[in-house]
């Protein structure tokens, strides 16, 4: 028993699940996209924690294929794929996100992004360890900080003085509040300074023509934005320039900017030419401020942005009326289009819309081993062992249908959503099994000017602590810049048996503790038949600088007097895309509470189905001294690297490390005890190639030993993906495991599968067909299996 855990173990990161019956949770809860400097950021956050892996892109320039791993977690969630949109926005082409398993045990998945046209992007690590996000280089200008609206009163535009709203050490920092209606007309962009050998990040309104409308536009921005000043973009005649920053030295740095400008120019890179330019136009007037202005408009032509470059044509008039370089200028501004039109068709996302899927699949032939019954088991949390047969000797007929539905509106004043979320299984071989899971039913509302935002109904917990779904409330307040106050309350989504259970708590976002660092500190009780549950109190701290995401959350049940987490997990991305992973993981399986001891009742003894129903026979406090007794713990530790060596090929390798304590028999689902793991090592290496025989091909070779206490055994895989004409994509695999123990039985299991899919505009068709051949041998057995599972269905996207 111990080698079939331990193999388990080994290859599966382990997902620490529910206690009950799952409401599951699809795993992107939202795609968002906002501006970071010169660049557009497609923001991809999920509904639990997972670790980015590698990226790998098509030569054609428009698909990505991200590869990443689901995080321990106790929240059940559902592994079917879905899909989200970004709409075309301005330069930003129409941007699709497809989440998509990769292997057997779904915890190791990835993100298919494919984008409308051919464009310059990076995939990197999110801040935290709930997101991934697509850096769309140079577009940064096509996303608007706020919701433009026609404004009831505009100020004259100008260009002589902006007024910088906030600042921050981060580069990605959000506005704090909207900007008022009125001035809604004003370009919101962000420009970059260096302060005491600092470098900061600005976000800014402007352009104003006098000091006089740059002071009324202060007057009304400062309730939102206290930090807010004016600042004057050309010093007025007369105005010396300050110390330490002679004459010389400015001309000497604008030069610095103008031939990084220049370069940019050279190289087609105009995001890089616009940044320079900007920053050599905060200087005091020097000698290259004219020809500056002039080339400003022109890289924001060139970025394909009219509007802004009519704005900086007609400063540099305003500046120079006269000049050949004038006369240039007024001949390129003649031949702009009118206001409004973009030289491309541009579009803005409308302030309120529809989008989301339905979909069916059919699955057939004989199911997996882990099914339904058992993910809803308190023990749904045990890793899954390559030793394992994945397919079972049962027979299924299944009908499950999805449907994601998501409304946004967002406006000046705030950001509304609507999420609905369900799945209904139809069970032809057990209709008794059929069963409807609701898994997001919530309205969530952020206030863009007062700092308040709350959610109500079925969702998924936002942090402070709590663990998995539920329904409820949970509300915030930000009481200063970067820091926000929380509380949640509500009843967990999926019952316990037949008992009645509450929850509750409160925690702190610091989102700025240092210019690197943020966090949260939470407290949260749940209650179980009038008895504690769950009493936590923890911590989230989260690191985040350029390639580096490190996350760490620690958490401990102060009534059954227990550590139930400690964790820390990080990410380092190397500009030459090269990938450093890591990943410490000790934690309490199932995490503690009181009512986890309905599950190991003695079964000599009536079963009870609530907590009050034991008190008859143990006190409270010897109920929980039980809970501590029967809880194992878990750790696991990983390092790993994957780099690219040829244009066309990574390479990558990981060491893994995984100790399971004993788990007692659940007398619920018939399942034995089993005894402790002991030490688990896994070395393993990755091949990964890239576009070898057509613009969109991936190849994924897989190699890892394996040693546990009493066995040793290898793995060998090959994973493809190749896109055929239009639509098509077919994804082939091999697999081959071979084991042996310490009493001579050799286990060698061949598992051949085959994915197809077929995507149209909205709609995409899937199937996928898996064959597994065991033969075990031994001194007293020879013996041997085949089994075959398969699925097929639709989804529509909209």
């Amino acid at each position: 028993m111990t080698m079939h855990v331990a193999l388990r173990s080994l290859i599966a990161p382990v997902v620490i699940a529910s206690f009950c019956p799952a409401a599951l949770a699809q795993l992107i809860e939202d795609v968002e996209l906002r501006r970071d400097g010169a660049n557009a950021v497609v923001n991809v956050r999920f509904v639990t924690g997972i670790q980015f892996q590698r990226v790998t892109t098509a030569r054609a320039g428009d698909l990505a294929q991200v590869y990443y791993t689901v995080l321990p977690t106790r929240a059940a969630l559902n592994f079917q794929g879905s899909q989200r949109r970004v709409p075309n926005v301005g330069a930003i082409p129409e941007i699709t996100v497809t989440d998509e398993t990769v292997s057997r045990t779904n915890l190791n998945r990835k993100l298919i992004v494919r984008l409308g046209k051919k464009t310059a992007f990076r995939v990197r690590a999110g801040k935290g360890n709930r997101s991934i996000e697509i850096v769309l280089t140079g577009l940064g200008d096509s996303v608007r900080l706020s919701t433009t609206q026609s404004p009831s009163a505009a100020l004259a535009p100008g260009q002589s003085y902006i007024v910088t709203l906030q600042s921050s050490a981060d580069p990605g920092h959000f506005l704090q509040s909207s900007v008022p209606a009125r001035l809604q007309q004003y370009q919101t962009f962000t420009s970059r300074r260096t302060v005491d050998g600092r470098t900061l990040h600005d976000i800014n309104i402007g352009y104003f023509g006098s000091l006089r409308e740059a002071n009324s536009a202060l007057a009304l921005l400062k309730p939102r934005f206290p930090q807010a000043t004016v600042v004057a973009l050309q010093a007025p005649a007369g105005t010396e320039v300050g110390p330490g920053n002679t004459p010389a030295e400015v001309e000497a740095k604008a030069a610095e900017l103008m031939a990084a400008a220049v370069k940019g120019n050279e190289d087609g890179n105009f995001a890089a030419t616009l940044e320079a330019l900007s920053l050599l136009l905060n200087l005091p007037p020097n000698t290259s401020s004219r020809k500056a202005q002039e080339m400003i408009g022109t890289a924001r032509l060139k970025l394909g942005d009219p509007d802004r470059a009519r704005a900086e044509f007609e400063a540099f008039l305003n500046l120079y009326p006269e000049g050949p370089d004038s006369d240039r200028v007024r001949q390129l501004q003649a031949g702009l289009p009118p206001p409004g039109q973009a030289l491309e068709a541009r579009s803005e996302a409308p302030p309120s819309n529809w989008s989301g899927s339905v979909s069916t699949y059919y699955f057939g032939g004989q199911s997996r081993e882990r099914n339904q019954e058992f993910e809803d088991s308190p023990i749904s949390g045990l890793p899954e062992l390559v030793s394992d047969s994945s397919i079972s000797d049962a027979d299924q007929g299944q009908l499950q249908t999805s449907v994601d539905l998501n409304w946004r509106n967002r406006t000046a004043e705030s950001d509304s959503r609507f999420v609905f979320r369900n799945a209904y299984t139809s069970n032809f071989e057990r209709p008794d099994k059929s069963k409807n899971r609701l898994s997001a039913f919530y309205f969530d509302r952020k206030s863009l000017t007062n700092g308040t935002n709350f959610r109500v109904g079925r969702q998924s917990p936002l942090g402070g602590g709590v663990l998995y779904r539920f329904d409820g409330a949970q509300a915030g307040y930000t009481f200063q810049p970067k820091w926000r106050i929380n509380a949640v309350a509500g009843v967990p989504a999926d019952d316990l048996l037949q008992t009645k259970r509450r929850l509750y708590g409160a925690w702190i976002d610091a989102e700025a503790l240092t210019d690197k660092i943020s966090g949260s500190f939470y407290f949260n009780q749940q209650t179980i038949d009038s008895e504690v549950d769950r009493r936590a109190v923890g911590t989230e701290l989260r690191y985040f600088s350029g390639g580096v995401s490190i996350t760490s959350q620690l958490d401990y049940d102060t009534i059954i007097k227990g550590l139930n987490i400690v964790s820390v997990q990080g990410t380092w991305q190397r500009p030459d895309t090269t990938v450093y992973n890591f990943l410490y993981d000790r934690r309490t399986t199932p995490i503690l509470s009181l009512g986890n001891i309905l599950f190991f009742q003695d079964p000599n003894r009536p079963l009870v189905d609530r907590v009050d129903g034991l008190l008859a026979n143990s006190s409270v406090e010897q109920l929980r001294e039980q809970v501590k007794g029967v809880t194992a713990e878990q750790t696991q530790f990983l390092l790993g690297v994957t780099t690219p060596f040829a244009p066309n090929w990574q390479i990558g390798g990981d060491i893994r490390y995984t100790n399971v304590g004993a788990v007692p028999a659940v007398p619920a689902i018939n399942f034995p005890a089993q005894p402790s793991t002991g030490n688990l090592w896994g070395v393993g290496g990755q091949l990964i190639g890239t576009n070898l025989y057509s613009q969109s091909d991936t190849h994924v070779f897989l190699g890892t030993l394996l040693s546990g206490p009493s066995y040793s055994g290898y793995l060998l895989s090959y994973n493809n993906a190749t896109s055929i004409g239009e639509g098509w994509r077919l994804e082939p695999s091999l697999r081959y495991y071979q084991q042996k123990d310490d009493t001579g039985v050799r286990l060698n299991r061949w598992t051949p599968g085959v994915r197809l899919t077929y995507r149209m505009k909205q709609a995409t068709l899937e199937s996928e067909l898996s064959y597994e051949r065991t033969h075990k041998t031994g001194p007293t057995i020879d013996e041997s299996s085949d089994r075959l599972f398969y699925y097929l269905g639709a989804r529509y996207d909209f």
